[in-house]
């Protein structure tokens, strides 16, 4: 038997602090029915493709967009900048890179949830899962130690340059950007799928 009932009571089982959890958005638990179809599916399956979202990462603290009441849009007026957007306009810029900044550290120090380290058992310890693709720039399916992963919107842990395609560490982004902003703060609560926060324009002209 290549997947045991202890495996999937993992899978749902989820200990988290109540700081962690308060992005988790209200669901019903899970029906014994529906864990004993997801445990035939994968016993009868090789070479599966995982596809995730946002709701992965809400247990590890990263809170989604659309989720009733916990939700960035439930929650907030915030709308991610439009690579376009960004491209156009040195203030868009600005204003980004001034949200990312002060919302980097707590959004890099996340951690994986039991989800991510399930879905990673699933490929190297029962060579069920053959990739993983994900919406999220979190980078916790490689954190939890996942090896093909495709990030269809990239990570937040890279960052190019828009002239000569350079491309470069956040975390040497950061020192950057500290050095040249002694008077911004970097560590902030609240964070967002993408990374940022809200600052007001005010601070953002200084």
């Amino acid at each position: 038997m290549l997947i045991n009932p202890t495996m999937l009571e993992q899978l749902f089982c989820r200990k988290y602090s109540t700081d962690i959890l308060k992005f988790v958005p209200k669901h019903k638990p899970a029906l014994d029915r529906d864990v004993d179809v997801l445990k035939e599916f994968i016993q009868k399956s090789n070479k599966i493709a995982v596809l995730t979202g946002a709701g992965i990462s809400t247990e590890s603290g990263i809170p989604d967009y659309r989720s009733e009441e916990v939700g960035l849009y439930a929650r907030t007026n915030h709308k991610p900048v439009q690579y376009m957007e960004f491209l156009k306009s040195a203030q868009v810029r600005r204003r980004y890179w001034a949200r990312n900044y002060v919302g980097w550290y707590t959004f890099s120090q996340r951690q994986p949830n039991q989800v991510h380290y399930s879905i990673r058992n699933l490929e190297h310890v029962h060579n069920k899962v053959s990739s993983v693709i994900t919406q999220n720039v979190d980078g916790l399916h490689f954190k939890a130690g996942s090896s093909n992963v495709i990030e269809l919107h990239g990570t937040a842990f890279r960052v190019i340059c828009l002239q000569c395609r350079a491309e470069y560490d956040r975390f040497y982004i950061q020192d950057n950007l500290r050095d040249m902003n002694p008077h911004m703060v970097e560590v902030i609560n609240m964070i967002r799928p993408d990374g940022d926060v809200e600052i007001p324009q005010v601070k953002l002209v200084k």
